[in-house]
């Protein structure tokens, strides 16, 4: 009987051989061997959304001051209003990146809720990783909101962009 090479684990029901390669899902899953379970209490989806919600209105507010000074609120040219969109996307992605990776774990819409986003082991995420969660959640918009309302259904509260990302929202 001929070996089998090493990549092939077993056949299927159907005779057809498995490879050992990973799943798509089982890809995102940051799981390691050693990372403790942690005993904390993790963040629902609609505290998240207010959060957001908050956060929302502080980088509208932000977004005022450009605002004033480069476009003078002249809606009509379409030159502008990609201007607007493009610095509303990076500041956006700076905003969650910088506070998400800081020391408090939080953006102020998550700190005035006591939310915090953690890494496997309960540490603060890099700001690379937070720049990749925060880029990520578009993933998890598009198709129909599927990635946020998973928030809901999965027993550690996490959503397509935390999953992409191996981090949780915690309340602390």
């Amino acid at each position: 009987p001929k070996t089998l090479p090493d990549y092939v684990k077993e056949r299927d029901v159907f005779g057809q051989v498995k490879s050992k390669s990973k799943s798509i899902t089982k890809r995102f899953d940051y799981t390691k061997l050693n990372a403790p379970d942690l005993k904390v209490t993790y963040a629902g989806l609609g505290i998240r959304a207010l959060a957001t919600f908050i956060d929302l209105i502080i980088v509208f507010a932000m977004l005022l001051i450009p605002e004033l000074f480069l476009f003078s609120f002249n809606f009509s040219d379409l030159d502008l209003n990609i201007y607007r969109v493009l610095i509303g996307f990076g500041l956006w992605i700076f905003y969650h990146a910088a506070f998400e990776s800081s020391g408090y774990q939080a953006t102020p819409g998550k700190m005035l809720l006591k939310l915090k986003v953690i890494d496997l082991y309960g540490k603060s995420i890099s700001i690379v990783r937070a720049m990749f969660r925060c880029l990520s959640v578009f993933i998890s918009i598009v198709p129909f909101g599927l990635g946020i309302w998973y928030i809901s259904t999965d027993r550690k509260k996490r959503g397509w962009h935390d999953l992409i990302a191996g981090s949780y929202v915690i309340k602390s």
